[in-house]
């Protein structure tokens, strides 16, 4: 059986993982002074961006369970960042739309998320910059064609 420490310095996973738990951390760190945490940027974005989608299409668009959109929105809605308006053509459906706390916020996010992204990228230049993008790009198409039960040709 591999060690598991030597199965760690191979693993892309590994790396994945914990540069998402980093990311988190310093995202939550900046957005504590607005109250937010960094699983509710999706949801803001989103929301904002194309504000009366369903919870199954906010779902779909931002790729995740609708379990934890329904979580999600509950807290957001809580805390007065979005509003559910049932959906005049389909009564069962809500609505999701984003309140004037959040598209406020979504504009203090811009910098923030900018000023992420030179975190992330700091020391690296432009031709690195744009190789760990097509790399990262490459690596989210082959995880959604696994997702989408797609075969390797």
């Amino acid at each position: 059986m591999q060690d598991h420490n030597a199965r760690r310095n191979t693993s892309l996973g590994y790396r994945v993982s914990r540069l998402y738990r980093l990311n988190s951390c310093l995202l939550d760190r900046w957005l504590s002074e607005h109250d937010l945490c960094s699983g509710q940027i999706p949801y803001i974005m989103a929301t904002v961006e194309k504000a009366g989608q369903t919870q199954e299409q906010l779902s779909a668009y931002i790729r995740v369970c609708p379990a934890a959109t329904t979580r999600m929105l509950k807290n957001m809605e809580s805390a007065g960042l979005v509003r559910r308006k049932e959906n005049p053509d389909n009564r069962r459906q809500n609505l999701v739309h984003p309140t004037a706390k959040a598209k406020a916020l979504y504009s203090a996010l811009i910098p923030i998320l900018d000023q992420h992204n030179e975190v992330m990228l700091k020391g690296f230049s432009e031709e690195e910059k744009v190789q760990i993008r097509a790399m990262l790009d490459r690596i989210a198409t082959n995880v959604q064609k696994q997702l989408n039960g797609e075969k390797d040709k």
